[in-house]
């Protein structure tokens, strides 16, 4: 059953919701506006069904996906695919499966621009009941704002970084960097993204770390969720896809600057990365595989380019967008265009596929949830985001992987360094959820 309320939702806190009833698997999912950073939509699943654990991702995807026309009685399912699911691999030693395809028994919907909620449940009015007895966060538990830093490490791991381990120094980076210039000297691909991972022991809860990575960084899309003791949370600056009827739109990015704080210095490196030669061949890279890619299930193979190499400013970096968007055909599902769209190139490369198994094998690792997808699917409509900017959590530790595009023009040194200023506003989070705490 749905229940409605159009009144003041100001005091109810769905964080806090997830935490206090939210099932041993549950979710969280919000959207932010893109340009303002206001919270739009709330949507968590504090009950749910495992659709398809006995199927493979896109199958599962076809069971749980909700059918018909959207009314006001339609309730979004959730849907987690990691990068090994997306690109065809197992994942080896994984926190969470390879994918999770949920359906909400009991939950919440709330659209902050209206100030309105809808429950989902056998009892809304009972539901209703036990979230007014939740009131506002416990002290200390609110948003605090995590300043950005005006530096960003200098190629080791230190500072904010103390007490995190890299799976990759800077001279390994340096050499995987070699071998990716090395396989667009031959040809082979355009450029690949390769990626860092980043670990340490951690006693903070995901709801504490949501709370900070959505007050620092309130990116487009933020998301948590739990499953069988393990975590993911993130605040993703990046849409895999946003479907409505059959109109697809889809983001890419590349080309990154650290955010000082300084208007004067901000508003010039913002130049420089509309300008900047190098950066202009990291955009095209992911714009051109993602034309690629589009095209191929695309009605008349047609793709429009909607947005042209846009400076986007997120707390620590900003980056360099565009996007793209095409009519898809009858006979092409959701399940489709995701296999045929998947991994991002801003998590891949050009070729995509050829791209992504070089990465893959140059760093030595499974990337996880890293690279993945996350996000709503509705009657008519879904919203996908790329899974970075995030960080798991299973047995105490949180890991999170940060990553680059390599050209031929690419510096090693300055790869690193970007790879990490991306991480510093989830190291920074973790720190912050840390204190609160211990109080």
């Amino acid at each position: 059953m749905i229940g409605r309320s159009e009144g003041d939702i100001a005091s109810l806190d769905p964080i806090l919701a997830v935490e206090r009833l939210g099932g041993a698997t549950s979710f969280l999912f919000q959207r932010f506006d893109p340009m303002t950073r206001r919270l739009c939509r709330t949507v968590a699943g504090l009950e749910v069904e495992i659709i398809g654990a006995d199927v493979d991702f896109a199958a599962a995807l076809r069971r749980g996906e909700p059918r018909g026309e959207p009314d006001r009685d339609s309730f979004p399912c959730f849907v987690f695919a990691g990068f090994e699911t997306l690109v065809g691999r197992e994942a080896v030693a994984a926190a969470l499966p390879g994918h999770l395809i949920l359906r909400v028994v009991e939950g919440l919907d709330i659209d902050h621009r209206i100030g309105a909620l809808r429950l989902i449940s056998q009892d809304p009015a009972r539901l209703g009941m036990k979230l007014a007895t939740l009131g506002a966060a416990r002290d200390g538990e609110g948003p605090a704002f995590i300043a950005a830093s005006g530096t960003v490490p200098r190629g080791h791991v230190d500072g904010p970084f103390d007490g995190w381990v890299a799976d990759m120094d800077p001279a390994g980076h340096a050499r995987r960097v070699d071998a990716v210039k090395d396989a667009v000297a031959t040809g082979m691909i355009e450029g690949a993204v390769l990626s860092v991972g980043l670990s340490r022991p951690t006693a903070a809860s995901p709801f504490a770390l949501y709370r900070a990575f959505a007050a620092a960084n309130p990116s487009p899309y933020g998301f948590m969720l739990n499953h069988g003791g393990a975590a993911l949370v993130g605040s993703s600056p990046l849409a895999f896809l946003d479907l409505g009827g059959r109109r697809l739109h889809l983001e890419t990015d590349a080309g990154t600057r650290p955010v000082t704080g300084d208007a004067a210095r901000d508003a010039a490196a913002a130049e420089d990365l509309r300008e900047n030669p190098k950066d202009a061949a990291e955009h095209r890279v992911v714009v051109e595989a993602e034309r690629e890619a589009l095209a191929t299930i695309a009605r008349d193979g047609r793709v429009d380019r909607v947005v042209d190499r846009e400076v986007r400013r997120f707390s620590h970096v900003m980056h360099l967008y565009s996007a793209l968007e095409a009519e898809l055909p009858e006979g092409c599902d959701l399940a489709d265009a995701i296999l045929a769209l998947a991994p991002a190139a801003a998590v891949s490369g050009w070729p995509k596929r050829a791209a992504a198994q070089l990465g893959y094998e140059l760093e030595g690792t499974s990337r996880g949830p890293y690279g993945g997808i996350v996000g709503l699917v509705e009657p008519g409509r879904a919203d996908l985001a790329v899974v970075i900017r995030s960080l798991w959590l299973a047995e105490g530790r949180a890991a999170l992987r940060v990553g680059g595009k390599i050209v031929a023009t690419s510096s090693a040194g300055d790869e690193y360094r970007e790879a990490l200023a991306k991480a510093r506003f989830l190291v920074e989070g973790v720190a912050h959820a840390e204190r609160v705490a211990s109080g």
